[in-house]
């Protein structure tokens, strides 16, 4: 406890110290936390950016590095649950035209890829732009056209099968989990069909009826769907995830027809979700 303690008062330190030091220099501290400080500075170059690196550097005592010079960048609101692995929520693009992206959907290796490309596109469109100016009106504009252009594809059901599908891979023994998260639903309907899973394995499903009472319902495996060549899947759900990007700006997808569901929580936080309490129940099977 003692060296936790001390852990937190120096890091704390260094912290104040960091902020104290980049906005004497002049720079506005828009975020930081442990291992990191994003900085802004109307007109400052690249070369001051490294300048005031190299200070923070020398002051602080520890090794630090110029990562990313953003272009455009976007810094989500956090959500409140302390417990959340994710700490970091944002998107943005460089001037090379690099997307970086961190918490949301195109993050994640369990979203499918529909979303993920869905959600590139989506940032590039977006930020198309010459100036936030030109974001908060052009850009925003063009990508409500992208939104619903995309929302008319899935609700038509024009989507492949592969790109709609969900991976996540069991980390434990099916019969130690408590929750039916929908990896595990989908597992437990390949169990009932004679499938032998064991802790590891992956399972693969899409999202057929996301709103429905029974957890066993919400979800399908993809082997069950491919055997009826079907392409079945829950329309409203594969369009949730504009609302993660856009929603910074105004958007809600409640005004594209969704009311049924806007009190549900976002896509991204359920994910979120999803996998702290995973994390919880292994570290207790674990004691």
């Amino acid at each position: 406890m003692d060296t936790f303690e001390e852990i937190n008062r120096l890091s704390r330190q260094i912290l104040i110290k960091s902020k104290d030091i980049v906005q004497g220099l002049g720079f506005e501290l828009l975020y930081a936390d442990t291992d990191s400080v994003f900085l802004k500075k109307d007109g400052a170059t690249f070369d001051d950016f490294v300048s005031v690196k190299n200070i923070l550097a020398r002051e602080t005592g520890l090794p630090i590095t110029l990562e990313t010079c953003y272009k455009f960048l976007v810094l989500l609101p956090l959500e409140a649950d302390e417990k959340l692995e994710a700490l970091k929520h944002y998107y943005g693009i460089t001037y090379t035209n690099e997307l970086i992206v961190r918490g949301i959907e195109a993050r994640r290796h369990d979203v499918p890829n529909f979303i993920k490309d869905f959600q590139s596109e989506l940032l590039y469109t977006l930020f198309d732009c010459k100036d936030s100016a030109e974001i908060v009106s052009r850009g925003y504009e063009n990508a409500l056209l992208l939104v619903t252009k995309t929302i008319d594809k899935v609700m038509t059901g024009k989507l492949e099968l592969k790109d709609l599908k969900v991976s996540k891979n069991l980390r434990q023994d099916l019969y130690k989990y408590t929750s039916l998260f929908p990896h595990v639903s989908a597992a437990l309907q390949l169990t009932e069909a004679g499938v032998s899973l064991t802790r590891g394995d992956t399972i693969q499903y899409i999202y057929t009826d996301a709103a429905h009472s029974n957890p066993l319902r919400r979800v399908t495996p993809v082997e069950f769907i491919e055997e009826a060549r079907e392409q079945i899947y829950d329309k409203h759900k594969y369009c949730e995830a504009a609302e993660t990007v856009l929603g910074y700006f105004g958007f809600d997808r409640t005004l594209f027809g969704d009311t049924s569901r806007s009190k549900n929580r976002k896509w991204w936080y359920q994910l979120r979700e999803q996998r702290q309490k995973n994390i919880d129940i292994e570290k207790s099977s674990n004691i």
